[in-house]
């Protein structure tokens, strides 16, 4: 195979028409990432677990509603009693910073409805699920 700048004219094309960035844009844009502390959304690891998927789904499910119903961030902090900070990181999905009773509570407190469901698909297989 012909190479040319360390790609083979078979890679470069592959490359071209991915949909994916540059490994190195990615691995760029995964570092920046990692080191935000806010106004960064946090996306959901391909191999999350079923309840860091719940976690993240209320969050979504938090900023659509704040979206949709035009709230002003500081009116919904004050709704929930809790501070800007905390409620960017709500609306940034850094699940880690929740408990997923915590953001269920705070979904109920805007009287968001929702159904959290637990499937049980045999033992090695379970989801948790919020609509």
């Amino acid at each position: 195979m012909v190479k040319n700048n360390s790609h083979s004219v078979f890679e470069k094309s592959r490359i071209k028409n991915s949909i994916f960035p540059p490994k190195e844009e990615f691995e760029r844009v995964v570092k920046r990432i990692s080191k935000s502390e806010k106004k960064t959304n946090i996306g959901l690891a391909p191999n999350a677990l079923p309840v860091e998927k719940a976690k993240y789904d209320f969050c979504q499910t938090i900023a659509r509603y704040r979206r949709e119903n035009n709230l002003t961030e500081k009116s919904i902090a004050k709704q929930l009693d809790i501070t800007l900070s905390h409620l960017d990181n709500i609306l940034y999905s850094h699940i880690d910073e929740f408990t997923l009773d915590e953001l269920a509570n705070y979904a109920n407190e805007l009287h968001i409805h929702f159904d959290l469901k637990v499937i049980d698909y045999g033992r090695d297989k379970a989801s948790a699920e919020v609509h």
